[in-house]
């Protein structure tokens, strides 16, 4: 059963999920997200490692590297605390598997790529040419994967994993309504072929559902996915941290199956 719980978690936390307004960004929510609102929502919580995320547009090559520099210096100032998740847009073909060579030389963990907010089609050719070019460089690639508009989304991140079995994928958000369709992992890892190469983030959908009647059916579909695979996120500032924290921990994951979520998976598949 699902734990009812609201005690602070002291054990440490690694939250792959944080938007930060940097310079003279429109406020994402309803109030300022900079890092310093972020270490205020988090105090108390053994947050060791927080990656800061940006989302690059679409044909404009000198915002992205700005906002890209701009992420990396502050996540160089924080000394480890901050680590980048810098972001390209797909559709900008060749220059953008250039950008992705300049920010991994630079010290990105992560890629970000968003079909919504950049308004992409996952199956679009030039997606698997960015991911394969993360992939090359060492970069773990972290996708909203949560779409009203595709229902054919789920399974055209099984087939990108495919065609990219070298590829480390996040999918963030879980799904979100449709976390069912999650299961087709646990049919994949059946086959010796299969890499394992996607892993989820629970941010927003953990949430979503903690506390709710969904709940017990959630936290079956990740175990049947694999604790080893499942990361925390909170998706501040459109999610609370502590909260995000308290609906990870109300789907009733063990002690150890806890460890691995906030912290374990993290640390190893991003080299924290």
């Amino acid at each position: 059963m699902p734990r009812k719980s609201n005690r602070i978690y002291k054990s440490p936390i690694v939250d792959i999920h944080f938007h930060p307004m940097l310079g003279n960004e429109p406020i994402l929510g309803e109030r300022p997200h900079g890092v310093s609102d972020y270490l205020r929502e988090v105090r108390n919580l053994n947050v060791r490692h927080v990656g800061a995320i940006v989302i690059a547009p679409r044909s404009d090559l000198n915002e992205t590297r700005k906002m890209n520099d701009t992420l990396l210096k502050l996540c160089n100032e924080s000394k480890g605390r901050f680590f980048p998740v810098c972001s390209v847009h797909p559709l900008d073909g060749s220059a953008a598997l250039q950008e992705i060579d300049r920010i991994a030389r630079l010290g990105a963990r992560a890629l970000k790529l968003h079909p919504n907010t950049q308004n992409f089609d996952v199956s679009n050719p030039l997606v698997e040419q960015v991911v394969r070019e993360a992939s090359k460089n060492g970069l773990p690639v972290l996708f909203d994967a949560w779409s009203p508009f595709d229902a054919d989304q789920p399974g055209k991140f099984v087939k990108l994993a495919m065609q990219v079995p070298e590829a480390k994928l996040i999918l963030a958000h879980a799904h979100g309504s449709r976390f069912p369709d999650l299961l087709v992992y646990e049919i994949l890892a059946r086959y010796p072929w299969w890499r394992r190469n996607v892993w989820i983030d629970l941010s927003a959908t953990a949430s979503l559902f903690s506390g709710g009647p969904f709940a017990v059916q959630l936290a079956w579909v990740l175990r049947k996915v694999g604790i080893d695979r499942l990361l925390f996120g909170s998706d501040y500032p459109l999610d609370n941290p502590r909260g995000s924290v308290q609906a990870v921990i109300k789907l009733g994951f063990k002690k150890e199956e806890l460890a691995k979520i906030f912290h374990e998976n993290a640390t190893k598949l991003l080299r924290l």
